[in-house]
């Protein structure tokens, strides 16, 4: 659905770029540190913004959150960030919400057999070895992934291919980072 009001003449417009500026930055930063140890920290912010994406496009407002986690994440995911690989991870037995984003914020580690690899590059960032239950998070891989995927929705914002309308649902009364 197309937007009749342009994304920037939007209140929103900058702060959506420096958001975005700032977690492109912030990665960006870590992984020029040049360290091919796991870093859990990656992992962890990556899912976290992907779920902040996912906030943006679906609408929802900071008081209406609890118990959609899922939802905010998996629609980034699966819609931005490689539609034709991460959904079918699902049907392979692969819970990438439950195991890989839950387990970093709560458990502080990924749920199944894991490796979180900040040096190397793999082919997608999260891989999922049905066989044996592992998971290999490629934080390199991943914040390709990534980048592509916010850009593309925020292209979509400029062009009114997305829905200016909920992102301004739930920025909405919130802080804007200026």
């Amino acid at each position: 659905m197309a937007s009749t009001k342009s994304f920037r003449n939007s209140k929103y417009y900058k702060s959506v770029l420096n958001v975005r500026k700032f977690m492109f930055e912030d990665i960006e930063k870590t992984l020029s540190l040049n360290r091919r140890t796991p870093n859990f920290l990656l992992a962890l912010g990556l899912c976290c913004y992907t779920e902040y994406w996912g906030k943006l496009k679906l609408g929802v407002k900071e008081e209406e959150q609890n118990w959609k986690g899922r939802e905010l994440f998996e629609k980034f995911l699966y819609d931005y960030l490689d539609p034709s690989y991460y959904p079918h991870l699902k049907k392979k037995g692969a819970d990438i919400y439950k195991d890989v984003r839950c387990g970093l914020a709560h458990a502080y580690l990924i749920e199944q057999t894991s490796n979180i690899d900040a040096g190397s590059d793999g082919g997608h960032g999260i891989e999922f070895d049905s066989e044996n239950m592992r998971y290999t998070f490629y934080v390199k891989t991943y914040f390709l992934e990534f980048k592509a995927g916010v850009n593309k929705y925020v292209n979509g914002l400029e062009t009114g291919t997305e829905r200016l309308d909920l992102l301004e649902r739930c920025l909405n009364g919130r802080p804007v980072l200026i």
